[in-house]
């Protein structure tokens, strides 16, 4: 199977004492988590459409090895998700809103087109508002809290943890989706994908283009 088929805790609230008496303080946490979101909103937020780079290492007990690949990401608002892989065996896996393909690079095998599990749904609509808040899009962050929990985990970097909520079906599969972002910029450096039975699916991203030509965009839709 394609790796990418399958493609943090909270903290107690303090109370601060004011002179004469206690008053309820914003948890630490949710602190965190506003900045966490305000970072990520400056790259994200206006974005129609984004192209990058992207490297992608599958991590499981059951491989002897990583398994690895490279290729093109496109993500365009409102409902398109690509990832071309550069090899001759990877694919080319399209995602819109009630659709899979997935379309070898090798023209002689066969190509996959079905719907979309939940796990597969939810995960979509993750990632792709991850990338793309176009302008009129309303509130930023609504679309990543949509059946998910927002936290801060514990770590180094810019970290922010979307954990599917508890009576989704996609939490059966992913623990979470966990995302480093640039201190400086707020784009999405990394996404850890955590599977509920501990595999993990690692993917970097770079040489990122926002709002890239309808020429590349169009190239990008075509198959292989």
């Amino acid at each position: 199977m394609h790796p990418r088929r399958t493609f943090l805790r909270l903290a107690a609230g303090a109370l601060a004492l004011a002179p004469g008496r206690a008053r309820p303080q914003e948890p630490v946490v949710d602190r965190q988590l506003a900045r966490r979101l305000e970072l990520w909103a400056k790259a994200a937020a206006g974005t129609r459409a984004l192209v990058a780079r992207y490297a992608l290492t599958r991590q499981s007990t059951l491989l002897k090895e990583p398994l690895k690949t490279a290729g093109t990401l496109l993500a365009r608002a409102p409902d398109t998700l690509v990832m071309r892989d550069d090899t001759r065996d990877g694919a080319t896996t399209r995602l819109a809103r009630g659709r899979l393909e997935i379309r070898p690079n090798d023209p002689a095998l066969p190509a996959l087109a079905e719907a979309p599990s939940p796990t597969v749904t939810w995960l979509f609509e993750h990632v792709l508002a991850l990338f793309c808040v176009p302008e009129g899009a309303g509130e930023p962050t609504a679309a990543l809290q949509a059946d998910a929990r927002l936290t801060v985990p514990r770590g180094p970097g810019h970290l922010l943890a979307i954990t599917p909520r508890r009576d989704h079906p996609a939490r059966r599969e992913i623990r979470d989706l966990v995302v480093h972002l640039d201190p400086h910029t707020g784009d999405v450096d990394q996404l850890d994908l955590v599977e509920a039975g501990g595999d993990k699916l690692v993917i970097t991203f770079s040489q990122r283009r926002r709002d890239a030509g309808e020429d590349e965009i169009a190239a990008l839709l075509q198959p292989t």
